[in-house]
């Protein structure tokens, strides 16, 4: 039976019944009516890259009002990009109230495979290219696509959705549902991060007399990538952090000071949190560059004691060979006078 590359795992909240309910949708499918709240999780990532032609990308994000500038080449190579649309309405005392908005962004990570869990080409990485794309409404609705998520981010958001009836997060709020997914994010770079440094604590343990430079190379070039891009992933989320303070100031006034200022307060923990994350990949790459400046010294320093071993024995044998060689020669210019004498005399 062949594989349905665009079949999509729902998590969908019934209104009526107050509780969450899996189930799939193919986004590709002649007809597709996206829940009114929901998350879809869409994880064949490397599918949605590289195999799905431009024009069904299209059609998967045109349910997200998303331009279609992000379903081309560029932005699936990207290593992080945030946009929105916002759209508004006059109330009734004439003032501009937030009607509509739609929001993508992308976040990477990078997870370095142990020898055993190499992939079936051989490589000893996992590239997570992760693209979210959110439609909110003021009429009720809040969707958010998520494409190219580890399959532990959708079962875990489960997991806590299920615990959680009715749904904990304000619909109101445009940036609600994003507050449980990113922590679910936060945890997958953190585990990236952390699996890194674990990798440079072993080789800190496990010096060698001769290093494996190819190998410590490689790494250091795997660590370089996820320093980019939880750089730019903290980027994304000021861009957030900014969105989030200037269309607060025009949500309904029924969303209190108090829930206001605690979405942003904890918007703003995450933040730190992945910069935090970020200042760790970039000790653990200071840590290995300075290993390989290591590994090349202690290899200088053994090329040198081999050099200074060799000089010392020279120095021993080489007089001795000098002084042999001499004498050898002097033998022979007194052995050569002394028959020249002998021929001399019997003339």
């Amino acid at each position: 039976m062949a594989v349905i590359h665009s079949l999509a795992t729902v998590l969908e909240y019934n209104s009526s019944t107050g509780v969450w309910k899996s189930s799939v949708l193919d986004l590709l499918a002649q007809s597709v009516t996206v829940p009114e709240v929901c998350y879809i999780f869409l994880e064949s990532g490397d599918w949605y890259k590289n195999y799905c032609p431009e024009p069904d990308r299209k059609k998967i994000l045109a349910h997200f009002q998303a331009p279609d500038f992000l379903s081309n080449k560029t932005c699936t190579d990207l290593n992080g990009y945030f946009g929105s649309q916002s759209s508004f309405v006059l109330d009734g005392r004439n003032k501009d109230k937030l009607q509509g908005l739609s929001m993508w962004f992308r976040i990477l990570t990078k997870k370095v495979l142990k020898p055993e869990e190499k992939t079936d080409e051989g490589k000893d990485y996992l590239w997570y290219e992760m693209g979210f794309f959110t439609q909110w409404s003021s009429l009720g609705a809040c969707r958010v696509l998520c494409i190219g998520t580890p399959r532990k981010v959708s079962s875990e958001l489960k997991t806590l959705l299920t615990m959680l009836q009715p749904p904990s997060f304000e619909l109101r709020d445009p940036f609600a549902m994003l507050r449980p997914l990113f922590d679910e994010v936060i945890k997958e770079c953190d585990e990236n991060t952390w699996r890194m440094s674990e990798f440079v604590r072993a080789i800190e343990l496990n010096r060698k007399a001769e290093p494996e430079f190819e190998r410590l190379r490689n790494l250091a070039r795997h660590i370089g990538h996820l320093v980019e891009v939880e750089q730019v992933a903290i980027e994304t989320i000021e861009q957030l952090v900014s969105r989030q303070e200037s269309h607060f100031k025009d949500l309904p006034e029924s969303l209190t000071k108090t829930y206001r200022i605690q979405a942003r307060e904890y918007l703003m923990f995450q933040l730190q949190t992945m910069k935090s994350l970020r200042c760790r990949a970039q000790s653990t790459h200071n840590r290995l560059e300075e290993e390989i400046t290591l590994a090349y010294n202690m290899l200088a320093s053994s090329d040198n004691a081999i050099i200074k071993s060799i000089t010392l024995l020279t120095m021993i044998v080489l007089p001795a060979t000098f002084i042999s060689v001499s004498t050898a020669n002097m033998f022979m210019f007194l052995s050569h006078e002394v028959l020249t004498q002998a021929v001399l005399d019997s003339i």
